[in-house]
């Protein structure tokens, strides 16, 4: 039973709604014989024993029936049965501020799942013991399937009470351990509990305020006088504080006490078990596998570490009944277990447990979702691409499938399934008596987008009858939403540290926009802004004052009046700006005894003004402000997730307790807030890779060190993971050399590059550039985009057939922010991109030209890339290959962006005869480009002829084409009469 003096620590997020609900500290408790104490285990001992509970009969009757066992089995033999016994939780929450679940104490029902599968393999011996004498404890644990009344519980083995509801006092009030405990046993249990003869009662609530970490009844025997006095049918069972419960892998939120080892402990007790020291100095445990201890564990001791008794040997502080922290904890022994029997054999309220059918489901092949991560974050620590990162959904079955049956889940909501995220496999099959979990692999991808929270909306979908889900239980559709981990991010090139808060307290009073709240409801020990002239400071700063008001004004604190004090900073604005780092000046002396803290400091950030989460050190560990009585200064970087906030703020709170008063108080001043821009990537072979999709809205490429590269936006296809790289880099030009001549390019050149290649993607890009860069042109508003496929020498002549050359949109922020960006679309692929005078042109590249024979005349179709000054085409066409004429114009666009399409038809042909056909392509400016050459030949003989206009008055035209013999024409009116 371990009594926890719990330390503030464990808090990692509080509401400004609810905080003082969230946690109240330890104010009163503090003993000096027993602050390092950890269960109620004494407590509950000293009132059984008033009640009439002899300790030593106990012991002895306990120890005959081991020997009895031992003469029954193998001496110091292990279980002999493993027995299963249904559990039940009734968890406390305030309906006030925890009515939803997953909300504070009203924890999700995963996390109860997890604490039984923890139970379970400690029970049995199964979490990593390195001592010959570990063993199975012979008891295993089963959520209760049915309740009381035989109804069937939706939620297997969790009870919710709201203790609000019922007008009990909130068990976070209670000061005192006796007074809390004698409060449960008197109040809540008899008004709460499961028959104990069918059950094995677990409460968990928020006990903080006792300084108790939980606390079990210890079992009799009702057959002996005297030995059935430490527990009734109204209060037998395990209290334990709701923040201990989870697993290694399912962790709670209390510091060092999260992964469910708390309960094991309790119920250590609760099955017969002592401290492992005997609660005394190298007392008996009454088992004689556990070696003596001078006294409880603290943390987790180096392998070895003596146990200060005659004769000195390693302790077992890996032993389950120790005070030692949960990550060390994996060890039951053989005579623990041999107890752990003699009780469940014996004792009341045990024994009975062995027959409970309470674990046994109405709906054997119920499947439900056992667990599953409600808010995903989209951010992966993943270096390649695409970058992701994976949650497992799993799926439980009651008891066990009771024939075949295929389950696979149905997807909605507004993220994209195989963009934003991906599950596998497909479905999972059950078979006959299958009891096994199954999982779903949910992976989310980290995309380069801004964008709003996604949901992702799951439901079950069964095919057979082996397994199924029960209606009355409500529906099996869950939502996982995914929260995004990009933001726009302001670009400076010139400017990069921005400061967002100087705070100097510079009037002794708070400044606008701070706020203070006595969450402590203290008259004394607050925070106000004053000048005490100590501890290195000069001038106004905010402290917490033991007096109201400033009077006195003293940087001190009184040691009878427990205190929690928050200072809350004004509101500021982060937006775009990355890489936050709150500095400042202190002092924080306080106190810590034994390990525990009792007066310090703690400092909390929010991103939305409501919700506040402590700030901590690089180890993940919360930062402490305690034992610093010189004024100090602190730079903390502030979590990632903090980056871009609209609504920053800063909680500074002071915690004290109603003994001792190591002065000073916290006191801070100099608050500053600086945040980072984003600059233009200008470093050789610097990269950017990201995976875009067609659905993708602009996708912004930053390099590894956070450097701006480029944007790609409306991508025609899905590209998968594209890389942008400078290639080349440096200020000024360098010569370009043209089929139509010389000119400059940028010196830097980007490259972006697709995992697969694309040579017929269209897409808009944007090309960051510096000052210094772009410094070369009188006038860089005017420069034009040129991209050359890759793995063409710049050195080369580039010619259209290899290089396109656009006139891109320009954003000109050079004179605020150092920066200059190109904008263009692009069609035909990727390749390497840079910057050219506005004077560079290349002739027209031509993408396709076909020459087609029709029944009587011969159509030509061509595709052109991007146009730049084309005046148009002439169609040339010739008889021999050799010698053309024009036989047409076709106009071209002028300059346009993007590929254009062409087409001419040659009614003028005859069957049988080769025509070949060719384009001269004309600029504005006089210059010429031929294409290549194309043929087709007209077969068949029939004779079309053709009158325009038609109907003709005086004239007309006669026309036969693809025709080249003799022919009689004969001419007839609308009456039939030869004219």
């Amino acid at each position: 039973m371990k009594k926890i003096l719990i330390l503030p620590l464990v808090l990692l997020a509080l509401s400004v709604s609810s905080q003082e609900n969230l946690f109240t500290l330890p104010q009163g408790q503090k003993s000096r014989a027993t602050s390092s104490e950890k269960c109620g285990f004494a407590i509950v001992m000293e009132n059984a024993k008033a009640l009439g509970f002899n300790e030593t009969q106990f012991e002895n009757w306990i120890a005959q029936k081991i020997a009895e066992r031992r003469n029954q089995l193998q001496p110091d033999g292990p279980p002999a049965t493993i027995y299963t016994v249904p559990i039940v939780f009734h968890i406390l929450y305030d309906g006030n501020t925890e009515s939803t679940i997953g909300t504070g104490n009203n924890i999700l029902a995963s996390k109860v799942y997890s604490q039984i599968e923890q139970l379970n393999k400690d029970f049995a011996d199964l979490s990593g013991s390195l001592y010959a004498v570990s063993e199975h404890m012979g008891v295993q644990f089963a959520p209760a399937r049915t309740n009381p009344s035989n109804g069937y519980m939706c939620e297997g083995g969790i009870n919710r009470i709201n203790w609000r509801a019922q007008g009990w006092t909130d068990p976070a009030s209670f000061t005192s351990p006796n007074t809390l405990i004698n409060y449960f046993d008197a109040t809540i249990k008899p008004a709460s509990i499961w028959n104990p003869n069918d059950y094995v009662n677990v409460w968990l609530a928020n006990m903080s305020g006792s300084g108790l970490l939980g606390y079990a009844t210890f079992p009799g025997n009702s057959t002996l006088a005297g030995l059935d006095n430490a527990e009734t049918n109204t209060t037998a069972g395990v209290v334990v504080i709701t923040s201990s419960a989870g697993s290694v892998t399912d962790p709670g939120t209390f510091t060092n006490y999260a992964l469910g080892r708390t309960l094991t402990h309790e119920l250590g007790h609760y099955f017969g078990l002592r401290h492992i020291w005997g609660d005394g100095n190298c007392a008996t445990d009454y088992c004689a596998d556990t070696p003596p201890q001078n006294t409880n564990t603290t943390g987790c001791p180096a392998p070895g570490t003596l146990n200060g008794c005659t004769p000195s040997v390693p302790k077992m502080f890996e032993n389950y009944m120790d005070y030692s922290y949960d990550a060390c904890l994996n060890t039951f022994t053989l005579n623990q277990s041999e107890r752990c029997q003699i009780v469940m054999a014996n004792s009341p309220r045990r024994f009975q447990l062995i027959s409970s059918t309470k674990a046994a489901s109405p709906n054997p092949n119920r499947i439900y979702v056992k667990t599953v991560n409600s808010s995903v974050s989209e951010a992966s620590v993943m270096g390649t691409c695409p970058k992701y990162t994976d949650y497992t959904i799993t799926i439980g079955v009651e008891s066990n499938a009771t024939g075949a049956a295929t389950l696979s889940l149905t997807k909605a909501g507004s993220a994209s399934d195989g963009v934003d995220y991906n599950i596998t496999p497909a479905s999972v099959s059950y078979t006959n008596g299958d009891a096994t979990d199954k999982t779903f692999t949910i992976r989310i991808f980290d995309d380069a987008i801004v964008e709003s929270p996604e949901t992702i909306n799951l439901d079950f979908s069964i095919s057979g009858t082996g397994v199924t889900t029960v209606p009355a239980c409500g529906a099996t559709a869950f939502t996982i939403t995914i929260t995004d981990n990009d933001f726009t991010q302001t670009i400076n090139n010139t400017t990069t540290t921005v400061t967002l808060m100087n705070e100097g307290f510079a009037s002794a009073a708070l400044p606008a926009g701070w706020t203070t709240v006595d969450a402590g409801a203290s008259a004394n020990n607050n925070w106000t802004v004053a000048n005490a002239g100590t501890y290195g400071f000069t001038g106004n700063r905010a402290y917490i004052n033991q007096g109201t008001g400033g009077n006195p004004p003293t940087n001190s604190y009184a040691a009878n009046t427990p205190a929690d004090a928050r200072l809350y900073s004004a509101t500021i604005n982060a937006v775009g700006l990355k890489d936050l780092v709150l500095s400042f000046s202190y002092v924080c002396n306080g106190e810590i005894f034994n390990g525990t803290y009792y007066d310090y400091g703690l400092v909390y950030y929010s991103t939305n003004g409501t919700s506040y989460s402590v700030l901590r050190d690089g180890s993940n560990n919360p930062i402490v402000f305690q034992g610093v009585t010189t004024r100090t200064t602190i730079n903390i970087n502030l979590p990632a997730a903090a980056n871009g906030a609209a609504t920053l703020k800063f909680m500074f709170r002071w915690i004290n307790d109603n003994t001792v008063n190591n002065q000073p108080p916290f006191a801070v001043d100099d608050i500053v807030v600086t945040g980072k821009s984003t600059t233009v990537e200008s470093q050789l072979n610097n990269t950017a890779t990201e995976s875009i999709t067609s659905t993708s809205g602009t996708n912004i490429l930053y390099s590894a060190d956070g450097e701006i590269i480029a944007a790609i936006s409306n991508p025609g296809v899905s590209l998968g993971c594209v890389a942008a790289t400078v290639s080349q880099a440096g200020n000024g030009s360098s010569t370009l050399t043209t089929s139509t001549g010389s000119f400059q390019r940028s010196n830097k050149v980007i490259t972006l590059v697709p995992a697969v290649a694309n040579t017929t993607a269209s897409y808009t890009a944007t090309f960051y550039f510096t000052t210094a860069e772009v410094a070369a042109w009188p006038n860089a508003t005017t420069l034009k985009l040129m991209k050359v496929k890759d793995g063409v020498n710049l050195g080369s002549v580039i010619s259209s057939a290899n290089a396109t050359i656009v006139t891109p949109t320009v954003n000109d922020l050079r004179a605020t922010n150092g920066y200059i960006t190109y904008t263009a679309s692009f069609t035909g692929g990727f390749s390497q991109f840079m910057l050219v005078s506005s004077n560079a042109t290349l002739p027209v590249s031509y993408i396709s030209f076909t020459a087609t024979a029709l029944d009587k005349s011969i159509a030509l179709n061509w595709q052109v890339a991007t146009e730049l000054n084309n005046l148009g085409f002439e169609v040339e066409r010739s008889t021999n290959g050799t010698d053309f004429e024009q036989i047409g114009w076709v106009n071209g666009r002028g300059t346009a962006i993007g590929q254009g399409s062409y087409s001419f038809n040659d009614n003028y042909v005859v069957p049988g005869v080769y025509y070949y056909y060719r384009l001269r392509q004309k600029d504005i400016d006089g210059k010429e480009n031929l294409s290549v050459i194309r043929r087709a030949i007209i077969t068949g003989s029939r004779m079309q002829v053709l009158i325009s206009p038609n109907p003709a008055s005086e004239s007309f035209r006669i026309f036969v084409p693809g025709w080249d013999g003799m022919a009689g024409l004969s001419l007839y009116d609308a009456n039939g009469r030869l004219v």
